[in-house]
């Protein structure tokens, strides 16, 4: 199933929960910004293992591993209903096109600029305050995951041992919370601030590791 069908069901399902409840859908758009990745545990000049998964296991001159994430636009899509007063549950979907500058510290001073695109579907629970003079505070947490897709545009020596992924998927886990400004009963504003913990795979980034992406969105919310 694609994305596109698993979010479509899932917005189905959502929506044909009871209508007594709270329902809402939102739209935002807005930046996104990640934190690089860098490993220097190891001394420049080491000669360590180098394991990959196309030749047998050699020898290289081990530096610096770095993985730099740009930032970028993202848009998003939430839709949930309500499981009480001040609670809510639902999906969450993004998607941003983040380059990625990957350095190898191997002894060929192997990189790689790539084109990124990140989905991204998550589960949260947001829980929101009563409105007061318009505005209701809200804060949401979640899990998920992220499937990359890659199109590299450069790469010098070898970047990836094993070859290229086209796809990698990787567990999120996200957290955040924002402000919404009431226009009418069935339609608001809102600012956002989310973080997307994600786990970066070994395809990307040889040491493994957690990205921060942090994304910064206003939008509308259909709904209550």
């Amino acid at each position: 199933m694609s994305h596109r069908q698993l979010l479509f069901s899932i917005l189905v399902l959502v929506f044909s929960a009871n209508f007594g409840r709270a329902q809402f859908i939102s739209f935002g758009g807005g930046g996104v910004i990640a934190r690089d990745l860098k490993d220097d545990t190891t001394a420049s000049g080491a000669i360590i293992p180098v394991i990959s998964f196309g030749p047998p296991p050699n020898l290289a001159v081990r530096g610096t591993d770095r993985a730099d994430f740009s930032s970028g636009p993202i848009m998003t899509i939430d839709a949930g209903t309500g499981l009480l007063p001040f609670l809510t549950g639902g999906l969450h979907y993004s998607y941003a096109r983040p380059d990625l500058a990957l350095k190898r510290g191997d002894a060929f001073g192997s990189s790689a600029q790539v084109d990124l695109g990140a989905h991204t579907l998550t589960f949260d629970t947001r829980f929101r305050t009563p409105h007061y003079a318009g505005y209701r505070l809200f804060g949401q947490l979640g899990a998920g995951f992220t499937r990359f897709s890659l199109a590299v545009k450069e790469a010098v020596e070898v970047p990836f041992p094993g070859g290229a992924p086209d796809k990698t998927l990787s567990p999120v886990l996200t957290y955040g919370g924002g402000v919404e400004r009431s226009i009418s009963p069935l339609l608001h504003l809102k600012l956002e601030v989310r973080d997307y913990l994600t786990g970066v795979s070994d395809q990307l980034y040889r040491p493994r590791g957690a990205s921060h992406r942090i994304a910064i969105t206003a939008g509308i919310v259909i709904g209550r």
